[in-house]
């Protein structure tokens, strides 16, 4: 009986003393590990760190003026011209070479962040995607608030690149050119709004 007892003893005491184990190796671990217990900094976590800077704008602003008339094109209208400052008005062609705009001067400049263009596979027609900078998405929705029923002219190196009509106001961070343009003149578009050479 004394033998039976004193297994019984010792069977409880590896028992307890596992279930001590099972309970202190966690514990220290968690304890024992870099940064826990003495506050070191772990090497690693500089390297996961974000930062809230914004990416540096490679586009640069691009122009905007009001269109006061549009007409057929006539022999030299499209020839390159000297550059005109932004408070005076300009005489150019669209990118097409379709027309002549008869533009006032600048009356914004708006910073792009990113040109694309892509098919829409709902309406089957090119589309050329802007996105502008949170200031310039507030300035383009109070221009175009206060000026529907008016064209603007997108101006990039002295030409139109598009001259949209406003139908309502604007105020969303990304526009949407969309038109009778194919894949290759969306890019070309896209390339000059992105004012690549």
């Amino acid at each position: 009986m004394t033998d039976n007892l004193r297994r019984r003893r010792i069977t409880i005491a590896i028992v307890a003393g596992l279930a001590s184990v099972a309970i202190i190796v966690p514990v220290l671990g968690v304890l024992l590990t870099p940064g826990i217990l003495f506050n070191r900094q772990d090497p690693m976590a500089a390297l996961t760190t974000t930062t809230t800077t914004p990416p540096p704008l490679t586009i640069k602003p691009l122009q905007l003026r009001s269109v006061n008339g549009m007409y057929v094109i006539q022999p030299g209208d499209c020839d390159p011209k000297p550059p005109v400052p932004p408070d005076q008005p300009l005489r150019i062609c669209d990118l097409a070479k379709t027309a002549v705009f008869d533009l006032g001067p600048q009356v914004l400049t708006l910073q792009l962040t990113d040109v694309d263009s892509f098919l829409n596979p709902l309406t089957a027609k090119q589309i050329v995607q802007i996105s502008m900078t949170p200031e310039s998405t507030t300035a383009f929705a109070d221009y175009t608030g206060s000026h529907i029923d008016q064209q603007v002219a997108f101006v990039r190196s002295g030409v139109v690149v598009w001259a949209p009509k406003i139908t309502e106001k604007i105020d969303g961070d990304t526009l949407q050119l969309s038109g009778e343009v194919t894949e290759e003149q969306a890019r070309e578009m896209a390339r000059m709004l992105k004012d690549e050479a």
